[in-house]
């Protein structure tokens, strides 16, 4: 049975139906297959170099059952201050210098406070001034925090899922995945490209990998 997505489906036409029947695949078909998606729309032997640094490190307030910066857990990480954008020009500089070209600032906030967006703005205007695609995660956003990133150059944003609805009361009990997916909706009206994903290994069952 070929259940290859056509490049329309590849961006919008999965469903939990369609995933789990790529579950039931032979791994050597999955791979043959996921090969072929890959060459239509990628040079099938370039890799893109991409460096992350944590720009706000420790003390997010969240209870992420995965995650050391918590709070709420007793991880040894530090609450650390913003970083100064001097200091973050140049991590930039020297991963450019090493073959990135693509430069992602996350920070462990549940959302930043406007001051903050602010402050990250100014980093994505002089890291994209050094010729670098710009990325950040930063937790949730309100209204109009996405067009102030866009507007400063930001390119993508990272913020993922983590796990489907069902099971995320089992992971994170301090927000909802709906409270994500308003963020990806802001950053997508902003303009702004969507990094997303998930974790799998958390207890999660396989129907829950799917939805």
């Amino acid at each position: 049975m070929d259940i290859s997505p056509s490049p329309s489906e590849v961006a919008y036409g999965w469903t939990a139906t369609k995933v789990k029947n790529l579950f039931e695949q032979p791994l050597m078909d999955l791979l043959f297959d996921a090969q072929k998606v890959h060459r239509q729309h990628f040079k099938p032997n370039a890799i893109q170099l991409s460096t992350l640094i944590s720009i706000k490190t420790g003390g997010c307030p969240e209870d992420c059952g995965y995650c050391p910066q918590s709070i709420r857990f007793n991880t040894g990480v530090v609450d650390d201050e913003l970083m100064a954008l001097d200091d973050v020009v140049r991590a930039a500089s020297e991963a450019k210098a090493k073959g990135a070209s693509r430069f992602c600032m996350g920070a462990a906030w549940r959302g930043p406070k406007d001051r903050d967006v602010l402050k990250v703005a100014e980093m994505v205007a002089a890291v994209k001034s050094l010729g670098l695609e710009t990325c950040a995660t930063l937790g949730l956003l309100k209204d109009g925090q996405a067009e102030v990133l866009k507007d400063a150059g930001l390119d993508y944003y990272n913020h993922n899922i983590d796990t489907s609805a069902d099971h995320y009361g089992e992971i994170i009990s301090t927000r909802s995945q709906g409270d994500r997916h308003e963020t990806l909706q802001r950053v997508r009206d902003a303009g702004v490209s969507v990094c997303c994903g998930g974790i799998i290994g958390m207890g999660e069952s396989r129907d829950d990998r799917a939805d």
